[in-house]
């Protein structure tokens, strides 16, 4: 490229593609932060705009080393400076009131399932407006209740300072929707492994981030949520800390991303896990019959491509007729394909 002028366009134009809206700069001098789960600089840091409204935009930082998904915009916190409990958000399906149980219950109740005997003593971590400690006060085979919260809104129970937790365990914990708000993962782990006693069950309920697009992912724009876990991160975080670890699905979220995080010291309790869900399905929550699943996603490509190549193909004469009905198979299986497609397609997105 003789032409100097010419040159110089090049290079403004190379320069305007690489330096992109979606990747922030650094300040000078400032080093690339590490990842929160691994300590790891290799992140890839961008703006990501949610595709089903525009106006919601949020910095992510995803790890290249053990893929979490950390949103620094969100870290400064919502809730701790709330003085009344009318000021927390209210309105969702889970949240158990004073007539209806929500998922914090139903999370409760298959815990002490798992464990069985009596005499349990429960927490529910994160509780926010739930009520569902009363309904779980009611269970015959729990003994007490307690909630815990990093701020003191209510006097309907024994209440645990997540903040300054105490030295006392309990045999059941749950902590719905509480684990993506965590700054500092492996901290805000610890104290929460600190409170379920040995042989006792730890069950959060989070979505769980599977290597999709984010751009379809509404979890990462909430206002609070900082951290979005893989399996992976969550089997190192457990594996740091010497817990076990279990993933079951309560059939509900946006494309059944949803999971209860199950942790135990104790391998006799995760086998115990093993049998519940040996006669179980799926996960109990608010919901009394879930919708049927979504297509198993790492199968559903590969039941694509078999159709797509099994289709009969048509021929001449006899063979002719042949391929007419071959046609007509095609036209009466095309829903099915279609179907397929559609769902490989909504897994795609999100």
């Amino acid at each position: 490229m003789a032409d100097p002028e010419a040159r110089e366009r090049y290079k403004a134009a190379l320069k305007a593609r690489v330096t992109r809206e979606d990747a922030p700069q650094r300040a000078p001098g400032r080093r690339r932060p590490k990842c929160l789960i691994c300590g790891s600089r290799r992140l890839s840091e961008r703006k990501v705009v949610y595709v089903h409204n525009r106006k919601k935009r949020s910095l992510v930082w995803t790890c290249k080393s053990c893929g979490f998904v950390h949103m620094p915009g969100h870290v400064e916190s919502r809730y701790k400076a709330k003085t009344d409990i009318e000021q927390l958000p209210a309105g969702h399906s889970r949240l158990g009131d004073m007539d209806v149980p929500g998922r914090e219950f139903h999370m409760a109740k298959m815990a002490v399932d798992i464990l069985g005997g009596t005499g349990h003593e429960v927490l529910v971590y994160g509780a926010g407006r739930s009520l569902d400690n009363h309904h779980i006060g009611k269970l015959p085979e729990v003994r007490r209740v307690a909630i815990g919260d990093i701020m003191k809104l209510r006097d309907d129970a024994e209440f645990i300072d997540a903040n300054d937790p105490p030295r006392r365990r309990f045999s059941v914990v749950v902590a719905s929707e509480v684990i993506e708000h965590f700054r500092d993962p492996h901290e805000d782990f610890k104290k929460l492994f600190r409170l379920v006693k040995r042989d006792g069950l730890l069950v959060c309920g989070t979505n769980i981030y599977d290597g999709g697009p984010l751009e379809g992912d509404w979890y990462i724009h909430y206002p609070d949520h900082t951290s979005y876990y893989s399996p992976e991160v969550l089997r190192r975080i457990a594996n740091r800390a010497g817990i076990h670890i279990d993933f079951r699905a309560p059939m509900t979220g946006q494309a059944m991303r949803k999971r209860y995080v199950i942790f135990t010291r104790s391998a006799e309790v995760m086998e115990s896990v093993a049998c519940y869900f040996g006669r179980e399905v799926y996960a109990p929550s608010e919901i009394e019959q879930p919708e049927r699943p979504i297509a198993q996603r790492s199968h559903q490509p590969w039941r694509v491509a078999g159709k797509a190549e099994s289709k009969p193909r048509g021929g001449g004469g006899k063979g002719g007729k042949g391929g007419k009905s071959g046609g007509k198979g095609k036209e009466k299986g095309g829903g099915s394909d279609d179907a397929a497609a559609e769902l490989v397609t909504s897994v795609a997105e999100g």
